[in-house]
């Protein structure tokens, strides 16, 4: 039982080990019933906090995986609402695609139920204000029916869909330029027959791409306002202007639009 002395703490809440050994040396004399009596008194409470330990072990591990588990709940259910935004707006795309092939083929059919398709030429007046200028080259870019994005002064722009182009009239560095988001300085041959000065760059809008008037556009509705209304039929010719080849453009009125002036 010597050997046993140097531990000074056991399983026995509180009592020390010196405390038990000196019980059981004072209660017999044989070293056999000793070491019984110390196994009886040591051992169950021994075993007791090995299970304690092990149960609480097992808690720990427990709760760590429920909170895995709900970490991965909320992982998955993000992934979902990501997916789901993400159809969502490829739907709306796809759904606002349909909107504008209706309409186009809804334009077209109107265009020619008015008599417009082919569309008629560039009138006389506009030929000679473009040769005044010295231009040439001269094509038919769109026609189209002005919609009341294209009248709002706030938004300050006239588009011109990709998809309703009718003959190319970029050189490779303007096209160049604008696929680089920049923009250009062109003239402008107003339905009044003044010239301005405005921008042209190249748009995303809804689902497909347009050519954009900006920059002083805002003052060409000013002073066309009473003849560019909703629905007015316009037709966008570019032309060039040499030595240099500058590119620029006329903006004519078909057709007369919807009663009102200019949507501000």
């Amino acid at each position: 039982m010597s050997k046993l002395t140097s531990k000074e703490k056991i399983d026995d809440c509180n009592r020390s080990w010196l405390e038990l050994l000196n019980d059981v040396e004072a209660s017999t004399s044989s070293e056999s019933e000793k070491l019984h009596k110390l196994t009886e008194m040591v051992l169950p409470k021994f075993v007791a906090r090995l299970v304690a330990e092990k149960e609480e072990k097992m808690m720990i591990e427990k709760e760590g995986l429920k909170s895995c588990h709900e970490a991965g709940v909320e992982g998955k259910q993000d992934y979902l609402t990501g997916k789901q935004k993400k159809q969502k707006t490829r739907g709306n795309k796809k759904k606002q695609q349909k909107i504008n092939n209706q309409r186009k083929g809804q334009d077209s059919e109107k265009l020619m139920e008015m008599g417009l398709e082919p569309p008629p030429d560039m009138p006389q007046v506009f030929q000679d204000c473009i040769r005044d200028l010295g231009g040439s080259e001269i094509k038919l870019v769109i026609q189209k029916f002005l919609q009341v994005s294209d009248l709002r002064s706030q938004q300050n722009r006239l588009s011109m869909s990709l998809k309703q182009i009718r003959n190319l009239f970029l050189n490779e560095d303007e096209d160049r330029m604008l696929n680089a988001k920049r923009q250009m300085a062109v003239t402008l041959v107003e339905p009044c027959l003044s010239v301005s000065t405005v921008n042209l760059a190249k748009w995303s809008i809804g689902s497909s791409m347009s050519y954009i008037i900006n920059g002083d556009y805002s003052k060409v509705l000013k002073n066309n306002r009473d003849s560019l209304k909703p629905n007015t039929v316009v037709q966008i010719w570019s032309f060039c202007i040499q030595p240099n080849s500058q590119l620029d453009f006329a903006l004519i009125k078909v057709t007369d639009g919807e009663d009102g002036h200019v949507i501000n």
